[in-house]
């Protein structure tokens, strides 16, 4: 059965892009015995016609060179040939249903996954992709069940591991969530983003030591990724470690100036540093973002005295 899958990323739209980037590399049809030809008309399908297999291997490394160079509305186009061309291709309909996904427009990308569906059920990265949507569509309990449904035809597929622990985490049920990412690490023990979700999960219940040293392994993999920067800073506040906690904020903050949490844990790295003048000015700039979040309010009015 075709186990075709869109691959785990950082944050949704590269989740999508790193699947994306994968099919050229993947035969372009379900392994599933394929139909004979309607013998009703006289003639072969379209799809069974001479030279069809050339004209389809065309269209799919065109898509891919769109794909590739974010010309989604240009990829979208020759998907959707391209699953008009060959009817009974399920990862036609599931590389249409990446791009629809990458574009914001769910509601396609999951008729495209159902369609996926519909010519191989187990299709995972159809059950993936629509897992995901359900996800982002708040339909939560159905998530879980196609999520659920990719992992038992495909124990080995980090991506829906990932993507469980995450609709897991929305959910507030930590444990699941923890247990999920798991999973997903014993397969892609680098993944920066599922090191990153567990480490959030251990600063939540007060184990910064633990987090912190996720948040280095993590920094090795990705050494620029300002939110692990945030959340390694904040793990340092927690182990009363000024100098190493501004040093992460400081450089989280210049690249992600408008979140007002991480203005906030800036504001407490200057006031563990003894630097009450910068913290008062950080934590102004906070409650301009948020201007009633209590934390802030309280720091604001402990500067000020």
């Amino acid at each position: 059965m075709r186990r075709g899958s869109v691959r785990a990323g950082w944050g949704f739209a590269l989740v999508l892009l790193s699947g994306c980037a994968g099919f050229r590399h993947r035969s372009g049809e379900s392994t599933r015995p394929a139909r004979p030809p309607s013998l009703g008309s006289g003639r072969l399908r379209d799809d069974d016609a001479p030279g069809a297999a050339a004209r389809r291997r065309e269209l799919s490394e065109a898509a891919q060179t769109a794909i590739d160079q974010h010309a989604y509305d240009q990829a979208r186009g020759i998907l959707e040939r391209l699953a008009t061309e060959n009817t009974r291709s399920a990862e036609a309909q599931h590389r249409l249903g990446s791009v629809l996904q990458l574009q914001g427009w769910l509601d396609g990308a999951k008729s495209a996954y159902l369609k996926a569906l519909g010519l191989d059920p187990d299709y995972v990265g159809a059950l993936v992709g629509l897992g995901q949507v359900e996800a982002k569509l708040g339909r939560r309990d159905e998530a879980i069940r196609r999520l659920t449904q990719a992992i038992e035809v495909d124990p080995r597929q980090s991506e829906a591991h990932f993507t469980l622990g995450e609709v897991y985490e929305s959910l507030g049920k930590d444990d699941n969530a923890l247990a999920a990412y798991f999973r997903a690490l014993e397969i892609e023990p680098g993944s920066a983003p599922t090191i990153l979700r567990v480490a959030v999960l251990q600063l939540r219940r007060n184990q910064p030591d633990q987090a912190l040293a996720r948040l280095d392994q993590a920094l090795e993999v990705a050494p620029k990724d300002p939110e692990i920067r945030y959340q390694r800073g904040r793990a340092h506040l927690a182990l009363k470690h000024p100098a190493q906690a501004l040093a992460d904020l400081k450089a989280a903050a210049e690249t992600l100036p408008n979140r007002s949490e991480v203005l906030y844990s800036l504001a407490l790295a200057f006031e563990m540093s003894k630097k009450n003048r910068d913290a008062l000015v950080t934590v102004e700039k906070a409650l301009t973002l948020a201007p009633g979040d209590p934390a802030s309010l309280d720091l604001a009015t402990r500067l000020r005295r």
